[in-house]
């Protein structure tokens, strides 16, 4: 049995130099499984064990095409997919599930569908080419927005913040300071280190 090239320590499967793809599957062997495809075609693979981990990915680098699936925990794909769709657009994006094509659930955002079975493998190497010679006509992201995030009180003593990352909402009763006038704080779901003001009037309630 041929053995399986597997990601390094970083996650990230090295092939020849060429379209760059992330993988989000919460199966370690689905994650080897669909790699051993890809490399010998030429592609680079960044794995994700969840939509969280995947957000993370991309802020390393973005990558040419997604492949996600959508049962995962912390973060599924449906929630994955949605923020790529508003903060990456240009991004083409393949899920694979157990799902039927026509059961595939509706408001799903993806550009293409390859179910889990024994032909994924040829699904995939005819699926990614024609994405990625004929990616979507979707508007390019937007420039990065450095601004401070506004925040609000949640009536206890703690600020609401949002995360532009995940796009997720958190509380945030303890901040630490990097200079006197910038206030910051670890998104608890993604990592992301928030920079976020506090306006005046809410310094006063």
């Amino acid at each position: 049995m041929r053995r399986l090239p597997s990601p390094d320590s970083s996650g990230v499967s090295h092939g020849h130099l060429g379209n760059r793809v992330l993988l989000v599957d919460d199966d370690r062997f689905a994650r080897k499984l669909i790699s051993g495809y890809l490399l010998p075609a030429g592609y680079v693979v960044e794995t994700a064990e969840d939509g969280l981990d995947a957000i993370g990915k991309l802020r390393a680098g973005l990558p040419d095409l997604i492949i996600c699936d959508l049962n995962m925990p912390r973060m599924d794909g449906f929630e994955f997919l949605d923020i790529v769709r508003k903060r990456f657009p240009h991004i083409p994006v393949i899920v694979i599930s157990g799902f039927d094509a026509d059961e595939l659930p509706v408001g799903v955002a993806n550009d293409a569908y390859c179910a889990k079975n024994a032909l994924l493998a040829e699904q995939l190497l005819k699926t990614i080419p024609e994405l990625t010679r004929n990616p979507p006509l979707r508007t390019a992201p937007p420039p990065v927005d450095d601004k401070p995030v506004q925040v609000r009180w949640d009536g206890s003593g703690r600020y609401i913040i949002g995360c532009r990352d995940c796009l997720r909402e958190f509380s945030a009763p303890r901040v630490f300071q990097m200079r006197p006038d910038e206030t910051w704080t670890t998104c608890v779901h993604c990592g992301k280190l928030v920079h976020f003001l506090v306006a005046e009037d809410l310094e006063g309630t």
